[in-house]
C-alpha cells in the first residue's frame, strides 16, 4: 500500500497560532487554562496539559486571576462577559477567520437583518457564532434552509446576511446560496469557508 501525504497536511494557520499563544501563556509562569480543548486533537491537549495549562469547560470553574484561553473556534459574547465578570484575563486564540465572521453577524443583527449560519448546529464553531446574535439561524443545508423558508412563506421577504462554518464544504454553501438567491429578496451573503479548509478538502 502506497500512502501519499497531502501538501496541505498539518495545522492550519489558525490552530497553529492557537497553540502558540497557548504556550505563550504556559511560558509567562502565571495560572492559565484553556476554556476548552483550544483544538480537535487530544494529542496536543494532553501537551499542553503536560506544560501546566489547564481544561476547564465554563469560565465558573476559572480560579481568580487565571488567564484563560479562548479555544480556536471562539466562545459567545455571554461567555467573554463572564470571564469579564470573573476579573480573568482573557488569552483569545479565536481563528481571525472565525472572529471576522462574529463581527459580520454582530453589525448584520445590529442593522435588523436576520442571521442564517449555514452549518453544524452543534460543532462549536456554530455555537460560539450563534453567541454573538440574538436571534440565529441555524441551518444545516439546502433541505433546511428550503424548509424554514416554506414554514412562513414572509421569510423569503425580510434583510438575511447568510454566512457560513469555516469547516463546511463548497458544495453545501453552494447549494444554500444558490437556493437563497433563488427566493430570498434582501440577501446578503458572506463567502465564509476557510480557504484552508478548502484546500484540504480538494486533496
Amino acid at each position: 500500500m502506497r500512502v501519499e501525504l497531502a501538501k496541505s497536511a498539518g495545522f492550519c494557520y489558525g490552530v497553529r497560532r492557537a497553540v502558540e499563544l497557548a504556550e505563550q501563556a504556559a511560558q509567562s509562569g502565571r495560572p492559565c487554562a484553556m476554556l476548552g480543548p483550544i483544538i480537535h486533537n487530544s494529542s496536543v491537549i494532553d501537551y499542553l496539559k503536560g506544560l501546566g495549562v489547564e481544561l476547564i469547560q465554563s469560565p465558573d470553574q476559572a480560579g481568580a486571576g487565571t488567564a484563560v484561553i479562548i479555544r480556536s473556534h471562539g466562545e459567545g459574547r455571554a461567555v467573554h462577559q463572564a470571564l469579564a465578570e470573573r476579573g480573568c484575563p482573557v488569552i483569545d486564540a479565536t481563528c481571525p477567520n472565525v472572529s471576522r465572521i462574529h463581527r459580520i453577524v454582530e453589525q448584520a443583527e445590529g442593522e435588523g437583518r436576520q442571521v442564517l449560519i449555514i452549518g453544524m448546529p452543534d460543532h462549536p464553531e456554530v455555537a460560539a457564532i450563534a453567541g454573538w446574535c440574538a436571534h440565529p439561524v441555524v441551518l444545516e443545508g439546502e433541505e433546511a434552509l428550503a424548509r424554514w423558508l416554506e414554514e412562513d412563506p414572509g421569510r423569503r421577504e425580510i434583510p438575511i446576511t447568510m454566512v457560513s462554518q469555516t469547516t463546511s464544504t463548497h458544495f453545501i454553501w453552494t447549494k444554500c446560496v444558490e437556493k437563497a438567491k433563488k427566493e430570498c429578496t434582501n440577501l446578503k451573503i458572506f463567502d465564509t469557508i476557510c480557504n484552508a479548509t478548502y484546500k484540504r478538502q480538494s486533496e
